[in-house]
């Protein structure tokens, strides 16, 4: 019996990784050495004042459930309402690192017809550089958006986080399961 468990055991894995792939469409297509962020426990934090959020039900994103955040009235500075989520693994100067999160505007803006989010890997201090930091404007049609960017200096993972700035004006913005890492230089 032990034995069978034992042959057993590759064919399992062989399994899993094609149902990972099949799941996660464009996220197994791409060859990556690690990840970034922790994809088990994604702690997600909100700043800003007038920022609501919350764990909703989503018929549409994959998983069942996203964070829903509103924001209530238009920031100064969009990177003043903001969600983020911590990375744990540093990066190096030369990295090419990518994102893949699903967003989708539940309520967006009025005058746009649809949401406002900018994307981000950026340095929590001084000098508060990114690695890249990119405009999407999500509709009702909930997707997965991809960034790629390259480290032009290094980052620790105690100072570096996933940032999606909403200062914009009043959206409803959800955000469904997020994907960051480091891509394989053969890419």
């Amino acid at each position: 019996m032990t034995r069978e468990r034992r042959n057993s055991l590759p064919a399992m894995l062989a399994a899993a990784a094609i149902g990972f792939s099949l799941a996660l469409p464009g996220v197994a297509a791409a060859r990556f050495d690690e990840a970034l962020n922790d994809r088990y426990s994604v702690r997600w934090d909100t700043e800003g004042r007038g920022v609501r959020r919350d764990i909703v039900e989503s018929a549409t994103a994959p998983g069942g459930a996203v964070l829903e955040v509103s924001v209530r009235r238009r920031n100064g500075e969009a990177w003043r309402s903001r969600v983020t989520v911590p990375l744990v693994r540093d990066i190096r100067a030369g990295d090419e690192v990518e994102l893949r999160v699903w967003i989708r505007a539940e309520s967006p803006l009025n005058s746009l017809g649809t949401g406002n989010v900018d994307l981000q890997i950026v340095r929590t201090s001084e000098p508060y550089d990114n690695i890249f930091s990119e405009n999407i404007r999500p509709t009702a049609e909930g997707r997965y958006y991809t960034v790629r960017g390259v480290a032009q200096s290094n980052f620790d993972a105690d100072d570096v986080v996933f940032g999606a700035n909403l200062g914009y004006g009043r959206q409803t913005i959800q955000f469904g399961p997020i994907f960051i890492n480091r891509i394989d230089p053969a890419e």
